[in-house]
């Protein structure tokens, strides 16, 4: 008795899968930050540091709009009198005194990103 031969389309269509699993259980690619290869990918990192500065910069700014807000409502809670505008004029000048720091910090921060990778002396 002999045995039935298989079909050359069974062979192959077996040969493909066995190579399609092997292929997929052998393959396994790790993708590498850029200071591992040395080559960066990403030639947009400055403007996407700025990104970032502008959008600290915006929580920052609103941060300190609301509390200044919630400070002046303080303020006047206060009764009339010299108090209540003592407050006021702390509360302005403490306020300004802050967006000036955090101008100079989002400008800061924006500088670095330019200096970013550019080596050292």
């Amino acid at each position: 008795m002999q045995l039935a031969r298989p079909n050359r389309r069974t062979l192959y269509a077996l040969l493909t899968a066995i190579l399609g699993v092997a292929s997929i259980t052998l393959v396994q690619c790790t993708m590498v930050g850029d200071k591992t290869t040395g080559v960066q990918f990403f030639k947009n990192s400055a403007s996407s540091c700025i990104k970032d500065c502008n959008d600290q910069y915006k929580i920052l700014f609103d941060q300190e709009q609301q509390l200044h807000h919630d400070n002046v409502q303080s303020c006047q809670a206060l009764p009339p009198g010299p108090d209540r505008g003592d407050c006021l004029a702390a509360e302005g000048a403490r306020h300004s005194a802050r967006m000036e720091e955090l101008g100079r910090a989002k400008a800061d921060c924006q500088n670095n990103c330019h200096n970013q990778g550019g080596g050292g002396s």
